[in-house]
C-alpha cells in the first residue's frame, strides 16, 4: 500500500468512526468513488503545503483539544486540463503592500492602547477567570487585508499571540502562496480569551467580545477581512448558511468586504480541502489587487 493510499484508507476509517458516533452502523462506498477520491487525494498533494502527520484535535487557533473535525473525503478536481491546473496552483508574485510610516505608527498606538486598556484586562465574560493571557492580535497596524478566526488555542492562550500553532506554521505558509508575508496582514480572533476544551465561542461570549474585533477593524481600516472557518464567518455573518455557500460570494462586514475559506486547522485534519482553498486564497488575492489598485488611484 503506497503511502497515499494509507493516508485515504485512514480519513476513510476516521469517517467511518464518527459515523458510528452519530448512530450510523454501516457506510457504503461504491468503487467508482474510491478510485476519483484516490485520483482528487493524488492531484491535491500538488498545491498547497503538505499536513502529513497533523494529529488528531488540532484546534482553530492551532493548540491542541479533544474537539475532533471528521475527515472529509478529497475534494473532486476541477474542470480545465491538467496543464492548466498544475499553472493555477503556481505561488502568486508579491503582493503590493501600501506603507504610510505616520499613519502606521498612529494606528498602532491605538490598538495598543484598545489592548492595554480595555481587552487586557476584560472580566466580562467567565473565560477571564480561565485564561492564561487575552490574545489580542498581531501583525501590520495598517494593514489592508485581516483574518479573523474563532478564538485562541492552548498555545495561544500561553503565548498571547494569534495563529502560533501548527495551523498558524500553515496560514503562514498559505499566505506565502499568494504573496503576503505574515507581517504584512493583520491576524485576530473574534474571542480574546480561549474557550474551555476549545468548544465553540458561546453566543454571550460573543456579544461581549465582538465589539473589540470591531473597534480593532475601525483601527486598521482593511480593504478586505477573510474569515478562518465555519464557526467564525457564521459568528460573524449571524448565518446559519454552510461553509460551502458562504464561500461562493463576497460578504459584508460593517461596511468591509469580507470572504470566507477554511480554517487551517481543517485543513491539517483533511488534506483534500487544500484545494478549494487555494482556489479561495486565490480569489481573495484577486479582490485585494483591485481594491488596493483602487485605493491607490484614488488617493493619486
Amino acid at each position: 500500500m503506497s503511502a497515499m493510499e494509507a493516508r485515504l484508507e485512514s480519513i476513510v476509517e476516521d469517517l467511518r468512526r464518527w459515523l458510528r458516533q452519530q448512530g450510523e452502523t454501516r457506510v457504503y462506498v461504491d468503487a467508482e468513488r474510491v478510485a476519483a477520491a484516490r485520483t482528487a487525494a493524488a492531484e491535491s498533494a500538488v498545491s498547497m503545503p503538505e499536513a502529513d502527520g497533523a494529529t488528531r484535535g488540532e484546534t482553530a487557533g492551532g493548540g491542541t483539544s479533544g474537539r475532533r473535525t471528521p475527515a472529509a473525503p478529497p475534494a473532486q478536481p476541477s474542470s480545465g486540463s491538467e496543464g492548466s491546473r498544475e499553472t493555477d496552483r503556481s505561488p502568486l508574485p508579491r503582493a503590493r503592500v501600501l506603507r504610510d510610516p505616520q499613519r502606521q505608527a498612529r494606528k498602532a498606538a491605538a490598538l495598543a492602547a484598545l489592548d492595554r486598556e480595555e481587552v487586557s484586562i476584560c472580566t466580562k465574560c467567565a473565560l477571564s477567570q480561565r485564561r492564561t493571557r487575552t490574545v489580542f492580535g498581531v501583525g501590520n497596524p495598517d494593514a489592508d487585508l485581516v483574518f479573523v478566526g474563532e478564538a485562541p488555542g492552548a498555545d495561544e492562550d500561553r503565548q498571547g499571540e494569534p495563529f502560533v500553532g501548527r495551523a498558524g506554521q500553515l496560514l503562514t505558509k498559505i499566505l506565502g502562496a499568494i504573496g503576503f508575508e505574515r507581517e504584512d496582514v493583520y491576524i485576530c480572533n473574534v474571542l480574546k480569551c480561549r474557550p474551555d476544551n476549545n468548544r465553540d465561542p458561546a453566543p454571550d461570549e460573543v456579544l461581549h467580545c465582538e465589539p473589540y474585533l470591531q473597534r480593532q477593524l475601525e483601527i486598521l481600516e482593511p480593504k478586505v477581512v477573510c474569515a478562518l472557518g465555519r464557526v467564525a464567518a457564521t459568528t460573524l455573518l449571524k448565518t446559519r448558511d454552510s461553509l460551502t455557500k458562504m464561500r461562493t460570494q463576497v460578504h459584508d462586514y460593517h461596511g468591509i468586504p469580507m470572504v470566507v475559506t477554511y480554517h487551517p486547522a481543517a485543513l491539517l485534519r483533511n488534506p483534500g480541502w487544500k484545494r478549494p482553498t487555494w482556489e479561495d486564497v486565490r480569489q481573495l488575492r484577486e479582490l485585494y489587487d483591485r481594491l488596493v489598485d483602487e485605493a491607490a488611484a484614488s488617493d493619486g
